[in-house]
């Protein structure tokens, strides 16, 4: 079978959660035998040359990426305050994406177009235009949801106001794209559940005509639970790395709006409980992206490591695994990965979110900050309770499988 993947960002290398989760599936189909077709948008914030792609990945996926102007200019985001746009939508349209998509089309009879993430949907005509394949819309969030909850938890009344205009543009988006697909790959029942009740009102806003895509026609738009997943058979939990004694870590891409204020209020509201309790922790910040001013200044104790050459490899490193999120869709690929890696994690009810995990089996939720701080002591103090969780955690990884979610989701497509 043929499978075009279009992309909202570089898959290759596997820089963050949405790169991973593109990426697994990728090589899966790879590994299946697939003819595999990825064309990505690349931008100044996940530059990629494809040239300096290895020649291995580039041939099996025939890969490409057409560059994009992703910056957001002042006065193109006001525009869209008076035409009603979402200026996190116009941002993928290119002409010379659409070109070469159309001349891809022509070239080759695709059996499934798997558009990753609401983003890509302005392309979606386009393939109804030039294929009959099933489009299958990979949804890595509710996008309008995670910028609700920035607007909520924001104390600025500038931003509020910014990131209510962004949430309302994405949300009325949103409710009339997801018609047009064949089929949604949510990727937490949360996210599945949304989009079923969504899916069961018609489009209820008048777009913008250049956001206008007509529905399939076809049947209803199926929806169905696609996890991220890990190629668990080749994970190896390096049991020669040893982690760091009395350390804590967070490792996620800094450039996302969510893990920048969920550090912020780690560092500001849980770090000081937990460093008057136990002074000898040390906590390892690393991530793309660093804010200057976290390296700059921060906490005793604190460590800003910056980006890692391998995420693993510092991931293994290092002890209690911290993901302090306190808005977002989806789920978070990096506890996925802890889990994988027999990590102690401890997080928010956010974080875990449409992962199943249940508090103090497998991982541990707080979302205050005394109850969080009171985790990571409680932890530090407890190697048998740690080793306990770890044990339990990679358990509950196995059921992540890439090969078993994606057979899954052949039957769901009907490409069995």
């Amino acid at each position: 079978m043929n499978i075009l993947f279009l992309c909202n960002k570089n898959p290759y290398p596997e820089k963050d959660g949405g790169c991973l989760c593109m990426n697994v599936f990728i090589k899966e189909a790879v590994r299946r035998g697939w003819y595999v077709k990825v064309l990505a948008v690349n931008s100044k914030k996940n530059f990629v040359n494809a040239v300096d792609i290895p020649e291995e990945y580039r041939g099996k996926t025939h890969y490409e990426n057409v560059f994009m102007d992703m910056t957001v200019k002042p006065w193109s985001f006001l525009a869209t305050y008076l035409n009603g746009r979402s200026p996190h939508i116009t941002r993928f349209i290119s002409v010379e994406y659409k070109k070469r998509l159309v001349e891809i089309l022509k070239e080759t009879k695709f059996d499934v177009v798997r558009i990753e993430s609401i983003f890509m949907m302005p392309y979606i005509d386009t393939v109804r235009e030039y294929s009959d394949a099933i489009v299958d819309l990979r949804t890595h969030n509710v996008e309008n949801l995670i910028w609700k909850r920035l607007r909520n938890a924001a104390a600025n009344p500038v931003k509020k106001l910014l990131y209510d205009h962004v949430a309302s543009t994405l949300e009325k988006y949103e409710l009339n794209v997801i018609h047009a697909p064949d089929c949604i790959s949510a990727i937490s029942e949360i996210d599945a559940e949304w989009f079923r009740e969504k899916l069961q009102d018609k489009p209820r806003f008048q777009l913008h005509p250049l956001d206008f895509v007509k529905s399939s026609g076809k049947h209803p738009v199926k929806v169905s639970v696609v996890p991220f997943g890990l190629d668990i058979q080749n994970i190896s939990l390096h049991e020669d790395i040893m982690p760091e004694p009395d350390s804590l870590f967070y490792i996620g891409a800094m450039n996302w709006i969510p893990n920048q204020e969920g550090v912020e209020w780690f560092l500001t509201h849980v770090w000081p409980l937990v460093h008057q309790k136990m002074p000898q922790l040390k906590f390892y910040v690393a991530g793309r992206n660093m804010p200057q001013s976290l390296i700059d200044s921060h906490p005793e104790n604190v460590v800003v490591v910056g980006e890692v050459d391998d995420a693993h490899e510092f991931m293994r490193s290092k002890g209690i695994m911290i993901v302090p999120l306190l808005s977002g869709s989806g789920v978070r690929v990096k506890i996925i990965e802890g889990l994988s890696m027999s990590k102690a994690i401890v997080t928010t009810s956010v974080g875990a979110e449409g992962i199943s995990v249940a508090d103090g089996h497998d991982i541990m939720i707080a979302d205050k900050p005394e109850e969080m701080a009171a985790s990571i002591v409680g932890l530090a103090e407890n190697p048998a309770l740690v080793k306990n969780i770890e044990t339990h955690a990679f358990e509950t990884a196995q059921r992540y499988d890439v090969r078993s979610i994606f057979s899954n989701w052949l039957e769901f497509i009907g490409r069995s």
